[in-house]
């Protein structure tokens, strides 16, 4: 991914600090409406970010391996990281949504946000007000002058701080091995390039059987795997927060032409980039 690629999906992220060492970053505030008469049952995400769904108007269902978690304008959704989910709509009433799309790091920028930090399902008080608030902080994201973006993010910020001082849970200790968090930092900057184990294991100074026992034992899955989720979900958040072209899309994470990024985003989440887009801008 060069320079230029880069700035264009990072473009529109405002970077804030707290007193407490802790950075925040918005990524998108995007805004979903389904139709009334519009169903699915399969509309997938894997995220590595932190995804807050709330519901403003209708119902719908979001499925974490067996277990269901409906959405309603009373509760807000944290997507799991790291899970294979999908969303369901099957009733006959407009499903409108508004997800909090951000990252979180603790000082030294150890990634809060790929710890689950937040029950799936909870339920703060005062939703008319939050509500309310997401609206005109989408609203300020959406303008171009910096003075209001940052009174967005800020707003933002209040309200995750809030969801985490009143609902969050004490985060799993970060990783102990720093060749293993540099590994995983390698991964994710070489999203838009091909998998080469043996060149990220001689970075790592590990054989490739080594890396992958010591990566598999500090994250649950293979370094491939990682990284084959983590493109999918750059992919993935580029089509629902941003309005680049599919194609562009497709040249800013490396693949060589359109047809071959759709064939691979196909096989991977079970749905055209355009469909995954039109059923699934907000998650």
């Amino acid at each position: 991914m060069d320079g230029s690629c880069k700035y264009l999906y990072f473009s529109r992220m405002v970077h804030m600090a707290t007193p407490n060492g802790w950075s925040f970053q918005l990524v998108s505030i995007p805004l979903s409406h389904h139709l009334a008469g519009e169903r699915f049952v399969h509309a997938p995400q894997w995220s590595s970010d932190l995804h807050l769904i709330h519901t403003i108007v209708g119902h719908g269902v979001l499925h974490v391996g067996r277990q269901r978690y409906e959405t309603t304008p009373d509760v807000v959704l944290a997507v799991p990281i790291f899970a294979y989910c999908h969303w369901e709509k099957t009733s006959e009433t407009p499903w409108s949504m508004i997800n909090i799309h951000a990252r979180l790091f603790e000082a030294g920028m150890n990634p809060l946000h790929e710890q689950n930090l937040l029950p799936i399902r909870f339920r703060p008080k005062g939703m008319a007000d939050i509500h309310a608030g997401l609206e005109q902080w989408r609203a300020d994201w959406a303008t171009s002058d910096p003075g209001r973006r940052a009174m967005g993010a800020a707003g933002v910020l209040g309200l995750v701080g809030g969801y985490l001082t009143q609902h969050g849970r004490d985060a799993a200790a970060p990783p102990a091995c720093p060749v293993m968090s540099r590994t995983r930092q390698i991964l994710q900057e070489q999203a838009s390039v091909a998998f080469d184990a043996k060149t990220i294991a001689r970075e790592a100074g590990l054989s490739v059987s080594q890396l992958n026992r010591r990566f598999r034992a500090s994250f649950g899955e293979s370094p491939k795997t990682y990284w084959q989720h983590h493109r999918l979900d750059l992919a993935q958040s580029m089509l629902t927060g941003t309005p680049s072209s599919i194609s562009r899309i497709s040249e800013t994470l490396g693949f060589s032409d359109i047809n071959y990024f759709s064939r691979w985003f196909r096989r991977q989440s079970g749905m055209a980039p355009s469909q995954f887009r039109r059923q699934h801008r907000v998650m």
